[in-house]
């Protein structure tokens, strides 16, 4: 049987209600990859891989154990990613 993550332990309603937190909040706020996740749609492994990788969201960790993003800064990310068109 496989671990469940962090988000399978939420309810439907804990993960709207970060959802909403994450969206009502103002720009300079910071938010765990957990809400990143639930907002964006992106992967826990996904964001973990390019925080060691590069090329991702810039994060910072004010502890060894601690990941954190500045909502302005995913915003700006998933904004310069748009696209126009597929080919």
């Amino acid at each position: 049987m496989s671990r469940l993550t962090k988000l399978d332990r939420l309810s439907a309603e804990e993960k709207k209600a970060l959802v909403d937190d994450f969206r009502n909040a103002p720009e300079d706020s910071d938010f765990s990859p957990e809400v990143i996740a639930l907002t964006y749609g992106f992967s826990l492994p996904w964001l973990q891989k390019k925080r060691c990788e590069g090329g991702g969201i810039p994060f910072f960790k004010p502890t060894s154990k601690t990941v954190l993003y500045k909502k302005k800064d995913v915003v700006e990310y998933v904004n310069s990613h748009r696209m126009q068109h597929t080919a």
